[in-house]
């Protein structure tokens, strides 16, 4: 075999995927249960849903590749002197393993920087508390704050919520980045362009497109957002999102045969009824 650029980041790649948990645990699997490597990634993917192992639903979880950080709380004010502000511990993922090594061998080491700048900020928001560009540029990637400045910039470039401590006052108009998948998505773009767009792995992609269509799915089998969020394991707040863009009347027709086309994945006898009621 030639022994290439192209084969060399291959190597590579497999060999940073080996020394992770997933691949552990897909190895013991494999070797335990004598099965192939689609059916002990399948198994990882059950168990790590019905446990919540990627933190979708709690926000203390100290895992691998996680730090305890202290940040500013998002209740004080911009301009008090941050020796007077209240600070809380939270929880950062500053290496997502596999996922990160996704990012950087798919998109490069840029975006994947950006990447890391988007979850950390996004986890603090969701933990009580705002960072700074000088809390992710100097305690934590320890790069320049001009980088990060420049890779703020391309985030919101891209309509995502960057929700910093700098810009807390206008966080309110743009979108999240899970909302800002499903949109492109409606809009027609494929799993590899929407990745490349927000930064994403496609295993990402995948996973925030298959929780809208769970969501669709069980909203038109007629369950409420609680009991929806209480049935996926997701926050009811993102349900409801989701489905507001569901239900969104001025959706377009591109839009509607996505959603055709996910409720015909996860349930064809679905897909017929909403049909039959003019939905799609």
């Amino acid at each position: 075999m030639i022994n290439n650029y192209k084969f060399q980041m291959l190597h590579q790649e497999n060999r940073v995927k080996s020394k992770s948990l997933d691949s552990m645990f897909r190895r013991r699997v494999e070797n335990g249960a004598n099965c192939s490597p689609f059916v002990s990634d399948a198994i990882l993917k059950q168990v790590k849903e019905v446990y919540d192992l990627n933190g979708e639903n709690s926000q203390s979880k100290h895992g691998v590749g996680q730090i305890k950080f202290l940040a500013v709380s998002k209740n004080e004010p911009p301009g008090k002197p941050i020796e007077d502000c209240e600070k809380i511990a939270i929880f950062l993922t500053l290496d997502a393993g596999e996922e990160d090594q996704k990012i950087r061998f798919q998109h490069g080491t840029a975006t994947l920087r950006r990447a890391k700048i988007l979850r950390l900020a996004t986890e603090a928001k969701e933990q009580g508390a705002l960072l700074s560009y000088e809390d992710i540029a100097y305690r934590i990637l320890n790069c320049g704050v001009r980088t990060v400045v420049r890779d703020a910039n391309v985030i919101r470039e891209h309509g995502m919520c960057l929700p910093t401590r700098g810009q807390q006052k206008d966080v309110g108009p743009l979108q999240s980045h899970k909302v800002k998948i499903i949109e492109l998505f409606l809009q027609g773009f494929e799993y590899n362009e929407i990745g490349r767009r927000t930064m994403h792995a496609l295993s990402s992609v995948e996973n925030y497109i298959t929780t809208f269509a769970r969501v669709v799915l069980l909203a038109e089998k007629g369950y409420c957002d609680d009991e929806i969020a209480c049935i996926i394991r997701k926050s009811p707040a993102l349900v409801k999102t989701y489905r507001q863009i569901y239900h969104d009347k001025n959706i377009s027709e591109m839009a509607q045969r996505r959603i055709e086309q996910i409720l015909e994945k996860l349930s064809p006898q679905n897909s017929t009824d909403c049909k039959k009621r003019g939905r799609i």
